[in-house]
C-alpha cells in the first residue's frame, strides 16, 4: 500500500506540475477561457490527488513519537 500512495502521489504531483509549465509555455493561449479553465481545473485536481496520497502515507504511518 504505501509503495501505491508514493507512485500516485508522485505522479499526480507531475501532472499538476506538468499542466503548470503548460499555462507558462503556451502563453499565447491564455485568452481562451477554455484552456485556462481546463488547465487551472487539472492543476487543482492532480496536485489535490497529489496532497490526498501524502496524507494517507502519513496516516498510514502513524503518530511518530
Amino acid at each position: 500500500m504505501k509503495a501505491y500512495l508514493v507512485v500516485s502521489g508522485v505522479l499526480f504531483g507531475l501532472v499538476g506540475i506538468a499542466h503548470l509549465l503548460r499555462l507558462f509555455v503556451e502563453r499565447d493561449q491564455l485568452p481562451d477561457p477554455w484552456f485556462l479553465a481546463h488547465n487551472v481545473a487539472l492543476i487543482v485536481i492532480g496536485v489535490g490527488l497529489a496532497v490526498w496520497a501524502l496524507q494517507l502515507l502519513r496516516r498510514q504511518r502513524g503518530p511518530s513519537a
